[in-house]
């Protein structure tokens, strides 16, 4: 959390550098189309609120991760710098966690969640335009998020949600009720390039044709040179698709029961440069790494697909707004 400095009296208290910090990533963000679509004519919010202020202030606290909305009003309360950073003059301008709710849910509408989305594909197209040999090589695996609800009980209180069962750390396998979020990243800087959000029970390979298309879709520039995936992706479409339509050469550990695959990837693995390249896959493991730790991403509070899909794209935002470059 950040600090003032006690200065004597009638002195001008200095700002804070997270009130630069702020500035700065908030003049990152193209999200003038999302503005305009929720102001309409009206150019007010729920209770009256500009869109401005309740927007910068869920993106402040995935920039902050903080746990909570509720945290979210805490801070607001607490630093004055950061409240005015998000457009609020008073504590008793800070909007009801109620207002904030009605908010969230707008953000997740179908008429504005692609809006969210085109916040962070313009941003991943100013990566490409920016850093050199942004997306040659990409690396692609999902995480999964705990939803906001007890799979256990009977009727479920988020029900589109689902199961997920993955090994520990430990190697005994472990089972969460909620979603995944999918990402292909760039290896290099480690910032995401596509994403998707689903059940927790949906395979990972199926979406990879998806994870794929959207980056295509996002910017014409997506021509990866190498695409970098985990044994959960093998099999000969995906190989395929990579060869074929992306022109990509696919790095991707077959899964031993694959007979075929494994006997066409043997010779391969077995070159320096095969190796070398697969040891750049956990580039994204690394991106979800941050995004858990500091941009909010485990503390999903919402129910429901569109909602967690926009809470996981706030992190997005927060994440590649934040790097320097």
């Amino acid at each position: 959390m950040a600090h003032v400095n006690i200065t004597t009296l009638g002195a001008e208290v200095q700002a804070p550098p997270i009130t630069e910090d702020l500035q700065r990533f908030f003049n990152r963000l193209d999200d003038i189309p999302l503005m305009q679509a929720l102001t309409g004519s009206s150019r007010r919010g729920p209770k009256g609120y500009h869109v401005y202020t309740l927007w910068r202030c869920f993106l402040v606290k995935h920039y902050l991760s903080l746990p909570s909305t509720e945290a979210m009003r805490r801070t607001l309360h607490n630093n004055p710098f950061i409240a005015r950073a998000c457009g609020i003059s008073s504590p008793e301008d800070i909007p009801h966690h109620s207002t904030f709710s009605r908010f969230f849910k707008l953000l997740a509408d179908v008429r504005y969640l692609h809006l969210v989305k085109d916040v962070s594909r313009r941003l991943v197209r100013h990566h490409y335009q920016t850093l050199p040999a942004f997306g040659e090589r990409v690396a692609m695996d999902s995480t999964t998020l705990k939803g906001w609800s007890n799979g256990g009980k009977n009727p479920k209180f988020d029900k589109q949600a689902g199961w997920s069962v993955k090994k520990g750390s430990q190697g005994v396998k472990e089972a969460t009720y909620g979603y995944k979020l999918h990402l292909l990243v760039d290896c290099e800087s480690e910032l995401p390039i596509s994403a998707n959000v689903s059940a927790g029970n949906v395979n990972d390979a199926k979406r990879a044709s998806n994870l794929l298309s959207e980056a295509r879709f996002t910017t014409g520039y997506f021509h990866p040179r190498y695409v970098m995936a985990d044994k959960g992706y093998s099999g000969k479409p995906l190989y395929r698709l990579i060869r074929w339509q992306y022109h990509a050469q696919p790095i991707i550990d077959p899964n031993p029961g694959h007979k075929k695959l494994v006997a066409e990837v043997a010779e391969m693995k077995k070159t320096t440069g095969w190796q070398a390249l697969y040891k750049q896959r956990p580039a994204v493991e690394r991106a979800y790494s941050r995004l858990k730790g500091q941009r909010s991403l485990n503390h999903i509070t919402v129910r429901g697909l569109r909602k967690v899909t926009v809470h996981c794209y706030l992190s997005l935002i927060a994440m590649q707004a934040s790097t320097r470059h």
